[in-house]
């Protein structure tokens, strides 16, 4: 279903950095563990919503061994450090639905710089290459820069809150305008 997504392609961030970026293996557990030991625990009680020291052997196999239609992530290589993870966007859908969770998480370091974005341009991309036509995010209030990144993505969205998160539908079948993908990043192969 759709088109295999390429291994070898990049993301050019807006200072010319070019960050590489492929789909989650199986065995990148032990990088995935790194990276999310490497957070700082304000971006993992973003994400979570609550603490989440480490993860365990079933969170890694979960999050790592994906079918590629209905569950699928990428995630962002460190250019110095191509062992290493840096940022992780994911979507997970279900048979019979163009609807799926999106989820995004880079490492302090590399946050604010436009990787989130770039990522997430290239999930969505890949997303659409296997029928999924809509995301939705659950997101805390005070995760400004999850809700900056949905929004400049430039595709229509609804928000609406329920016990104090955040739930945003986003359709990705309708760019707002045709600069979208190519404001703050590039995919190249």
């Amino acid at each position: 279903m759709g088109e295999a997504f390429v291994s070898n392609q990049f993301v050019t961030l807006n200072d010319g950095t070019r960050i590489p970026i492929r789909p989650i293996r199986p065995g990148d557990a032990d990088a995935l563990q790194r990276f999310h030991l490497g957070l700082s625990d304000y971006s993992i009680y973003l994400r979570h919503v609550h603490a989440v020291p480490r993860l365990t052997e079933d969170q890694l196999a979960y999050f790592t061994q994906l079918d590629g239609v209905y569950r699928f992530a990428l995630v962002a290589e460190d250019p110095a450090s191509p062992d290493d993870i840096i940022a992780v966007v994911r979507y997970e859908g279900s048979p019979g639905s163009d609807r799926a969770e999106y989820a995004a998480l880079v490492t302090d370091a590399w946050q604010g710089k436009g990787l989130g974005s770039a990522l997430t341009r290239a999930l969505i991309r890949a997303a659409l290459d296997r029928g999924v036509r809509h995301f939705f995010a659950l997101v805390l209030p005070e995760n400004i820069r999850m809700m900056s990144l949905l929004r400049d993505l430039g595709y229509p969205e609804r928000m609406r809150f329920e016990d104090g998160i955040a739930e945003i539908d986003v359709d990705l079948t309708q760019p707002e305008d045709n600069t979208v993908r190519g404001t703050s990043a590039t995919v190249a192969g």
